[in-house]
């Protein structure tokens, strides 16, 4: 019986392991993943910026609702009619809900004749609207050299307004152009284009520039490292490698 019994192929039986004795043996090694979800579970998270990104959501949320209570007739508005502008402003939860975890801004109060559930805006989140309009309005100047300057970096010479982002006021049209017609032209209704540039005064010359200069000057470096140099501030919490700033330094020269 044992001499009928076939033998296994040797390509059939378990490979022989690595080892001394088979140095020709070759085995494979699994690459690991570069994906996006490695990179994004390999980051370095920074909970101060994700905390200040989740308040920037919630004031965004706010300050729409706010503008939205301002359209109205009256000085408040019913939470039903509210609860209709849930997609408007973007909420996952109940209208409800929202407004009652800020009681500073919204003062939910019933109505003296229909007993129903009405929102306004509390005196305190007035007072910090009007404060934030006299800041804006301090600051015009800044706003202005700041809209100059976005103009010359642009290649078409028009720029369209973002006006909260840019410290603008909401009337942007009537105040600020109007006073400064020899450098801005409105060529649509959110669309400003620059008429005069300044290329030889202090607006022509970047940022940049200034500082690469001090560090050419002051620091005593080379004309090599601070050609195309430009500052850099790492994040809170930035995992910092072998070798990082040296590759850092080397781009920064354009020497790569």
């Amino acid at each position: 019986m044992r001499g009928l019994q076939m033998k296994t192929p040797i390509s059939q039986q378990q490979a022989f392991p690595f080892g001394p004795f088979n140095p020709a043996t070759q085995k494979g090694w699994k690459k690991p993943a570069d994906t996006a979800q490695t990179r994004l579970e390999n980051r370095t998270r920074d909970s101060q910026l994700d905390k200040l990104t989740t308040n920037l959501q919630r004031l965004a949320t706010v300050l729409q609702l706010q503008h939205l209570i301002s359209k109205r007739r009256g000085p408040y508005v019913s939470v039903q009619i509210m609860s209709r502008w849930k997609n408007i402003v973007g909420l996952n939860t109940g209208m409800g809900e929202f407004l009652r975890k800020y009681p500073h801004i919204f003062e939910i109060f019933p109505h003296p004749v229909r007993r129903n559930q009405c929102c306004r805006v509390s005196r305190r989140m007035s007072d910090l609207m009007l404060e934030e309009e006299d800041a804006v309005k301090e600051c015009e100047l800044d706003a202005v050299r700041r809209v100059k300057k976005l103009l010359m970096m642009s290649v078409s010479g028009t720029l369209w307004l973002i006006k909260r982002e840019l410290g603008l006021p909401e009337n942007f049209r009537d105040s600020v152009l109007a006073k400064y017609c020899d450098d801005f032209k409105l060529v649509d209704l959110e669309t400003v284009e620059l008429v005069r540039r300044d290329e030889d005064g202090d607006l022509g010359v970047a940022q940049v520039e200034i500082w690469r200069e001090r560090e050419y000057t002051e620091k005593w470096l080379s004309e090599f490292e601070t050609k195309y140099a430009f500052p850099i501030n790492l994040p809170t919490g930035f995992k910092i490698e072998s070798g990082f700033r040296g590759k850092l330094k080397n781009w920064q020269r354009l020497s790569i």
